[in-house]
This record gives C-alpha cells, sequence and structure tokens, in this order.
C-alpha cells in the first residue's frame, strides 16, 4: 500500500527546514569540493618528490622539501583533528537538544529507536562532514607515511650511489 499522507508545514517552518537542507547539503559539497582540492594539491607535492630522487644533485633538495613537508601535514593534521573535535562536541549539543525535543515537545510520542533515526537524520549533515574531515587526516597520515618511506628512499639512493663509486 502506498502512503498518501500529506505531510502540511507551516510556511516559516518549512522555509526553515528546505533553508537547512539546501545549506547543510551545499557546505557539504563544498568542503568536499576543497578537500579534493588540498589532496589534488598533496599529490602533485609528493609526486614531484619521488621524481627528484632519479637525480643525485636534487637529494639534499628533496630531503630539505619533504622534512618541510612532513611538519606542514603534521600541522594540518593537528589542526584537522581540532576542527573534527568540535564537531563532534556541537553535535553531541545537537543530539541531546534534538533528543529533548523529541521526547518532550514532539507532537507525536516517538520510541527510543524513532528518536535515535530522526535525530540521525537532522543531523546527517554534520555526521557527514566529520566523516570527511577523518578521511582527510588518514589521507595526510598516509602522506606522512611517504614523507617517511622517502627519506629511507633517499638513504638507499646515497648508499646506492656510494657502492658504484
Amino acid at each position: 500500500a502506498i502512503d498518501t499522507t500529506s505531510i502540511q508545514l507551516q510556511k516559516p517552518i518549512a522555509r526553515l527546514v528546505i533553508k537547512d537542507l539546501i545549506k547543510g547539503d551545499g557546505a557539504n559539497e563544498e568542503l568536499a569540493l576543497r578537500l579534493a582540492k588540498d589532496r589534488d594539491s598533496w599529490k602533485e607535492k609528493i609526486s614531484n618528490l619521488v621524481s627528484l630522487l632519479k637525480n643525485m644533485s636534487n637529494l639534499s633538495e628533496c630531503q630539505v622539501t619533504m622534512l618541510s613537508y612532513r611538519q606542514i601535514l603534521l600541522d594540518k593534521i593537528t589542526d584537522f583533528k581540532t576542527t573534527k573535535q568540535k564537531r563532534q562536541a556541537a553535535y553531541d549539543r545537537y543530539y541531546k537538544i534534538k533528543y529533548r525535543e523529541y521526547s518532550i515537545d514532539y507532537d507525536v510520542k516517538l520510541t527510543s529507536g524513532e528518536k535515535v533515526a530522526f535525530i540521525k537524520a537532522d543531523l546527517s549533515n554534520l555526521r557527514t562532514q566529520m566523516e570527511m574531515l577523518q578521511s582527510h587526516i588518514d589521507y595526510y597520515q598516509e602522506c606522512m607515511k611517504t614523507c617517511d618511506n622517502l627519506a629511507f628512499a633517499i638513504r638507499n639512493r646515497i648508499r646506492l650511489d656510494d657502492e658504484q663509486q
């Protein structure tokens, strides 16, 4: 059977709901684009570092740049973790507010599972942002591992060159 029940929201509330949905989705899209642009930038930086390994005369530049990038990544990881923790705190506050709203102020009595489902739906944009931030933190950590591996590659490249001479 098809549910044909219509939901009528008062106009100011309907506008707020629609505005919140558009704003939330737009903010997530903007964040996704910024993070993708940043990943592309780091991919290019790391690729350039790897290409410097080909020539012995570039190894010192490669090593200095790699150490600089490693520190920048460490700072970015810290910043992103702080931002994620702030978003988590906001999520927890809103969760509490929404739970109270659905428990006390909502017109229909909801089960605990229904309250949780409604709250998760209400806070899905914030949860998505936290997941995107965590994904980016993971990406930065992998870039740091690549930089660490480059340090070993530089050492091995120097050792090979010494053995060949």
